[in-house]
């Protein structure tokens, strides 16, 4: 039988933050679904235990940490050679976008409850979670991207891309050109289904220290959610464009498995979804380790040492609060 293992997590736009409690099974079934970027260690927390939970509360629930671990940085060196292939395929028209990650780790011990605390406090505007994995693993993240959530009857999801400091939203053709590309290959999937959504305005969003472009897609639809949500995932935002070109440029460029960075996660009730995000903002938590994730899209117009800066802005969603 499998042994219980718990999640704590608050969505977008609510206050309530809520502790998931049960065994799990692989796959997705009714519970809170987690999955990582390659859709292979996808698992479900069956809930046994869920309710809202206090901060008092949040702060004595123990959970497990890996033991030791020797996580190591990604080197200048190693992103560099990554994103000399991906301009590359983009250069010979293969591709006109793709995502390249970086790991950057941190030599600490880490309060992971005070520091979910701290991200629900800061981070209003984001889904917020800390999982315990079937692996033993501990993740968590605060992340800006919904992939699927059930709006009355229908289903929204959202094309989101460019990434901009605080003092500095002012939006160039490039980040404009990464936003279309994001939101016309998550149309066309959608445009596979029969289905006609409303595109909302672009949009500027704040996700903790930096702005997003983003557009709202509304829809409904009579095919499984489920289905969908398969079909969205990875979105162009978190792979590139066209999809298994860009996921194949991605495999060479990067030295580093994705694992549930830029996977998705969130409730799944009598088959029917509620709310799944994408893993974005998020790291991995061993005993005297975190391992954050990072990325940017690369596009024809990228300069390496923006990329390389701007996955330095993202790191501070969480690095702020150690």
């Amino acid at each position: 039988m499998s042994r219980k293992i718990k999640c704590l997590y608050r969505n977008l736009g609510s206050s309530d933050v809520k502790l998931v409690e049960g065994i799990f099974f692989h796959g997705i079934h009714d519970g809170f679904v987690f999955s990582d970027f390659a859709k292979d260690k996808t698992f479900t927390i069956s809930p046994e235990t869920h309710k809202v939970v206090t901060s008092e509360e949040i702060l004595n629930i123990p959970f497990s940490m890996q033991k030791p671990t020797h996580w190591e940085s990604t080197l200048r060196e190693d992103y560099e050679f990554g994103f000399s292939i991906i301009k590359n395929e983009i250069d010979h028209n293969h591709i006109n976008k793709a995502i390249l990650s970086r790991r950057k780790v941190k030599n600490q011990k880490v309060n992971v409850n005070d520091l979910f605390l701290k991200l629900c406090e800061n981070y209003t505007t984001s889904h917020i979670f800390l999982i315990e994995t079937p692996d033993r693993d501990l993740w968590i993240g605060a992340t800006p991207e919904t992939l699927l959530q059930k709006k009355n009857e229908g289903y929204e999801t959202m094309s989101l891309a460019g990434t901009k400091e605080s003092h500095d939203v002012n939006w160039t053709e490039k980040e404009f050109t990464e936003q279309r590309i994001v939101t016309n290959a998550i149309l066309g999937e959608l445009f596979k289904f029969n289905i006609n959504p409303d595109v909302g305005d672009l949009e500027t969003v704040k996700a903790g220290p930096v702005y997003h472009l983003r557009n709202k897609i509304k829809f409904k639809t009579k095919e499984s959610a489920l289905t969908i949500a398969n079909a969205l995932h990875p979105t162009p935002a978190i792979s590139g464009n066209p999809k298994k070109q860009a996921i194949s440029t991605i495999k060479i460029a990067e030295n580093h498995e994705r694992e549930f960075y830029c996977g998705f996660g969130g409730m799944v009730k009598d088959g029917e979804i509620e709310n799944l995000f994408v893993n974005l903002r998020c790291a991995s938590v061993s005993s005297n380790q975190i391992c954050l994730y990072v990325g940017g899209g690369i596009t024809k117009d990228s300069e390496l040492s923006k990329e390389w800066e701007e996955c330095e802005r993202k790191a501070t969603s969480l690095l702020r609060f150690l």
